[in-house]
């Protein structure tokens, strides 16, 4: 039996991890001074995303804990599992880090842990994959094997309205601080190798909505849309993608990457066949 680990930036609902057979390690942010919220499921983050959009000033978020992926390893070997651990992209968080060392002080038997380079919809497109190739039948070490080939073929694109809370968040890549959402100009910005970079800049809500389209021109398979507190948006661009051949899933991003891309972001997401 294998145990999928991942962190809360993959933004299942309880019924997704319940399905998927994955275990949760929670993010945490905090406002100020005042104590941290841990996220969970997805459905559970609503309330604070508003909050964490209202106060982005003053918001703080913290990776997943070396504790919390010591007592997940730890409680589904006890059970008998096998585990494989999928994290965020290691060039955006220590939380990757966390979780080599959490295996590695249990011994490293039996746990395996993968640097997605993505996350959010990228991460959950990735579980979701691991979990078909387990219940075919594959061992770990050759999930793992297909994962790492696999990661290589997720795409992310996505826009946001203001680029000050990327910039504050030190998890710009080659991004040119120049950069500005003044005169409604919006950047379009590439999920990479694990790192943001810079494509394109939009004028406007429509070319915005136009760029991610062509982003996506060609792809005949499953595309997701993510937004953070833009509804509409997501609505706009779903029905501007769909077609014949396409299933367009729409997923919210919660408060710890909203902390960080702010209201108004969009994006889209696939793995390139």
């Amino acid at each position: 039996m294998i145990a999928i680990v991942t962190d809360s930036t993959a933004y299942l609902t309880h019924e997704e991890a319940v399905e998927l057979g994955v275990v949760i390690v929670p993010m945490s942010y905090s406002f100020g001074d005042d104590a941290s919220l841990n996220e969970g499921c997805i459905e559970n983050d609503e309330h604070a995303e508003r909050q964490v959009a209202e106060g982005i000033d003053h918001v703080h978020t913290s990776q997943a804990t070396l504790s919390g992926f010591l007592n997940a390893f730890q409680r589904l070997r006890r059970a008998g599992y096998e585990v494989l651990c999928l994290t965020i992209s290691s060039r955006l968080s220590g939380t990757y880090a966390n979780a080599v060392l959490a295996a590695k002080e249990l011994g490293g038997s039996h746990i395996e842990v993968v640097d997605s380079l993505t996350t959010c919809s990228g991460l959950y497109l990735l579980i979701r994959e691991a979990r078909k190739r387990i219940r075919e039948g594959a061992k770990l070490s050759a999930v793992v094997k297909e994962l790492k080939e696999l990661r290589k073929r997720v795409r992310m694109r996505f826009s946001v309205d203001d680029m000050a809370p990327l910039r504050r968040s030190g998890r710009l890549g080659n991004v040119r601080m120049s950069i500005s959402t003044v005169l409604n100009i919006k950047p379009i910005l590439e999920l990479k190798d694990g790192a943001i970079v810079s494509v394109s800049l939009a004028r406007g809500r429509v070319e915005q909505t136009r760029r991610l389209c062509a982003f996506c021109e060609g792809v005949g398979g499953e595309i997701v849309v993510n937004s953070f507190l833009a509804d509409e948006g997501a609505a706009r661009l779903a029905v501007q993608l769909a077609g014949d051949t396409r299933e367009i899933e729409r997923r919210r991003v919660g408060p710890v990457l909203g902390a960080h891309l702010g209201a108004g972001c969009l994006g889209v997401c696939y793995i390139e066949r």
